[in-house]
């Protein structure tokens, strides 16, 4: 039995929603609608795609895949419809971004206003989070992370590359020097994830790897927790160089062992998107201004020099 299409694309809105009160509130059709068109299309596929409790409903393997599938499709779709109308030219359209938190507030922040101002006609949905996370599970057409492998799942385009820091603030280390690594085991560490007592600081010199086993006092996946509590005098700890340089330049931060390099939990500022051959013109926008905006800053910020007051760049055209 042949799959209709147009059930595929009403599956993946009631996939998006809590229950199928909210689907068909959404849709503005009955509840009982909604429930006939889906067994129909579980009929055609062969398969259960939800399961449903009174509560709320949950996709099944089958119902995953259906729903990758129909959002490829509605993508599609959305990009026809796009170059039909010119869209293409003046994006317009909803993107849902995934950002982290420290990275999310104080760098990419006055990018996405900047954005904003540009396409009038684009809306976005920002979420602050450090997880890596399924995009199509997480309702997510665009993440930023900083990472070093992204998954295969993805497609993963690097903005610029990340280097950290171990620092602390300068009464702690005046109280308690740091010389060399060894030192660090008179401390307090402030760690990023992983979660756990047993926590690794690696360092690396002449092409050397120095792995020391702490047990941290404090650990936070929300960097900006993590950069208060250094300077707080809470512990040592790793910060990324955007957040760790500017503190350190102002003294309320002191930089450790400067001739090792750290290992950090990733390397690089990655965007990461669905596969798909057709992205859509308001994802699309999104994608290129980051990649322009975000590289920028990066180069003012290992000269020396202060960020760029806006994103205006050459190489994006005012639509």
């Amino acid at each position: 039995m042949a799959v209709d299409l147009n059930l595929l694309l009403l599956f993946a809105e009631i996939a998006e929603t809590p229950n199928l009160s909210r689907a068909a509130k959404r849709l503005g059709v009955s509840r009982s609608s909604i429930s006939q068109r889906l067994k129909v299309l579980e009929r055609q596929m062969g398969a259960q795609l939800l399961r449903r409790t009174t509560r709320r409903v949950d996709l099944t393997d089958a119902g995953r895949t259906a729903y990758e599938h129909a959002i490829r499709i509605r993508e599609d779709a959305s990009a026809v419809q796009a170059a039909m109308a010119g869209h293409t030219k003046h994006p317009r359209g909803h993107v849902r971004l995934s950002v982290p938190t420290g990275l999310g507030r104080l760098v990419l922040a006055p990018v996405l206003i900047d954005f904003l101002a540009r396409y009038p006609d684009i809306t976005l949905q920002v979420s602050f989070s450090n997880r890596v996370g399924d995009l199509i599970a997480g309702n997510i057409d665009v993440a930023v992370r900083i990472m070093s492998d992204p998954p295969d799942t993805v497609v993963a385009r690097e903005l610029c590359p990340v280097e950290w820091r171990l620092c602390a603030a300068p009464d702690l280390v005046e109280a308690l020097p740091v010389a060399n690594p060894d030192d660090l085991a008179g401390h307090a560490i402030v760690a990023p994830p992983p979660a756990g007592r047993d926590h690794v600081i690696q360092l690396r010199r002449n092409g050397r790897n120095r792995i020391l086993s702490v047990v941290p006092r404090v650990q936070a996946e929300d960097f900006l927790f993590l950069q208060d509590a250094l300077m707080a005098g809470a512990g040592i700890g790793m910060l990324p160089d955007y957040m760790a340089d500017p503190a350190i330049s102002d003294g309320r931060l002191m930089a450790l062992l400067t001739d090792y390099q750290v290992i950090g939990p990733g390397d690089r500022i990655l965007l990461l998107t669905t596969p798909t051959a057709h992205p859509a013109p308001a994802v699309r926008a999104l994608v290129e201004f980051l990649r322009a905006s975000v590289p920028d800053w990066a180069l003012a910020r290992r000269a020396g020099r202060p960020p760029p007051a806006g994103t205006e760049s050459a190489a994006l055209p005012r639509s």
